[in-house]
């Protein structure tokens, strides 16, 4: 993460209004309005905590995505050691838990995450949620000499905008803060169409056969 604000002269007659504003910017460099004096800068993690403390929190949702997620094996591995195609029966459960892109656990009660949810909900009309499972019990059928498994790319959103916390007392040295380039991801119940799961299916390689075949 950078620290990227725009330098001027620390004055300790700087009236509050003309600024003392810092910016952290996350993974681009940013400009920001005339600072004050600070000897150092907060974490990321620090301003997300302080959220709760602070005389204003807000998120500015700037732009949204509806994905599917990287592909991934659910469940076990099928193998079909006999001559005839078999039937087998799969139990898969996955779990997508909101992320961010600066590694601060997501927590339903944080006051960030709450502040985030309630402005990209009122932004882009999305529900979101902290975690969320789903399970399945599948049946699948699988050659001789093959094995067998499921492959699953879920549903997913992400939302990316900027934070804007203000204090009322100088935190390490300014009134305001921004967390710029702020992106969370996480599970999409509004557009189910984007998530599949697959029947996948290979050739038992001959370390496989004498693994499970006996």
């Amino acid at each position: 993460m950078r620290f990227a604000p725009r330098s001027t002269t620390p004055s300790r007659r700087l009236a509050r209004s003309a600024g003392a504003v810092a910016a952290l910017a996350l993974g681009a460099s940013l400009m920001a309005a005339p600072q004050s004096y600070a000897d150092s800068s907060p974490s990321v993690a620090q301003l997300l905590q302080a959220c709760g403390s602070a005389d204003v929190c807000k998120f500015h949702p700037q732009s949204y995505t509806a994905y599917t997620g990287p592909k991934h094996q659910v469940g076990s591995t099928a193998f079909n050691c006999g001559h005839e195609t078999n039937q087998h029966t799969v139990n898969w459960s996955d779990t997508t838990s909101a992320t961010n892109t600066v590694g601060v656990a997501i927590e339903a009660g944080v006051e960030f995450w709450k502040v985030y949810k309630a402005s990209v909900e009122l932004s882009y009309s999305h529900s979101w949620t902290t975690s969320h499972t789903d399970s399945e019990t599948k049946t699948v059928n699988v050659r001789p000499g093959y094995k067998g498994w499921l492959e699953r790319g879920t549903s997913k959103q992400k939302a990316k905008g900027w934070y804007e916390l203000h204090f009322g007392k100088r935190y390490y040295g300014h009134y305001i803060w921004y967390i710029n380039n702020y992106q969370a991801a996480g599970w999409d119940q509004d557009h189910p169409q984007n998530g599949y799961v697959n029947f996948k299916d290979a050739q038992m390689t001959s370390g496989e056969r004498a693994a499970h075949c006996g």
